[in-house]
């Protein structure tokens, strides 16, 4: 048995076991590990750590995606940021009133990847004429697009050192530079990392670094067993104000979409924004 040792946090490690080695390599961008796992089944760690895991990926792209799809009033146009799973775009385009997504991905050997070895996670999307996607660093694409968005999904890399070259990727100078691409009340949401016990450091990073960018951010958590946390994510705008009446809000836009929300369901995707209290007391909320 092979085992596949993952670090949490400076303190904690997780130990999977492997029961088979689907696709080991490096692209130009990536060290890349598909594996077979018994609990979980088909995995993806990319440079040591895990990105999806088969047994609640829907449970992952759904938190990921539709609280921003839900908060704005008839999202569009959509931009993805990374995303290579394709499940992201699966999510999105659920949606009747998307008219075009753009999925920005630098790493086109990796997506190859994922078509060839999770066909059924992004096969749906791949196959839809309104996906456009687009092989590209980021930066470059929003320095030269002219395209205007409704919603923007950040499907990226968690970061262990801020101080590393992906730091970048949840940066001011991107937010900046994402922020004329923007229509109005357009909608921002990105994976904000674990939620644990003492510091929750990179989320608060990445809440911090959002506050200087837009006027409204918010917290919000979904237990992803895979990740063995209480996983953060956060969205943002200039004016998040219908969150204050959540419920009813998602509730019509959900029957309004005839979305299923088959892993996560309405009612928990509600419940995501009401972030424990010792948890909130560490982030400083309260």
């Amino acid at each position: 048995m092979i085992y596949y040792k993952q670090n949490a946090n400076i303190s904690d490690s997780v130990h999977r076991e492997i029961k088979s080695v689907i696709a080991k390599g490096k692209t130009k961008f990536q060290e890349y590990l598909f594996f077979e796992s018994e609990m979980h089944g088909t995995c993806i760690s990319l440079d040591g750590d895990i990105q999806s895991c088969q047994s609640d990926e829907q449970m992952y792209h759904e938190a990921l995606v539709h609280p921003a799809m839900l908060t704005h009033p008839n999202p569009q146009n959509v931009l993805i940021m990374g995303g290579g799973e394709g499940a992201t775009a699966r999510e999105v385009l659920n949606h009747k009133s998307v008219k075009k997504v753009v999925m920005v991905d630098i790493d086109r050997e990796f997506v190859e990847l994922c078509k060839k070895h999770i066909p059924s996670w992004g096969e749906k999307a791949f196959n839809d004429s309104r996906l456009e996607v687009v092989y590209q660093d980021i930066n470059i694409y929003l320095k030269e697009s002219r395209e205007k968005f409704d919603v923007v999904i950040g499907d990226l890399i968690d970061v262990d050192d801020w101080d590393s070259p992906v730091a970048f990727l949840y940066g001011e100078e991107l937010y900046k530079k994402l922020k004329p691409l923007l229509n109005k009340n357009a909608i921002i949401a990105t994976q904000g990392g674990a939620f644990d016990n003492q510091k929750s450091t990179n989320h608060i990073h990445i809440y911090n670094t959002m506050k200087k960018v837009f006027r409204d951010v918010r917290s919000y958590g979904v237990i992803v067993p895979s990740f063995y946390h209480l996983w953060g994510y956060l969205i943002a705008s200039d004016d998040l104000s219908v969150l204050e009446n959540i419920e009813k809000h998602f509730k019509s836009r959900v029957k309004e979409e005839e979305l299923k929300l088959e892993a996560l369901g309405v009612e928990s995707i509600i419940s995501a924004f009401s972030i424990p209290r010792q948890i909130q007391k560490n982030l400083g909320l309260i």
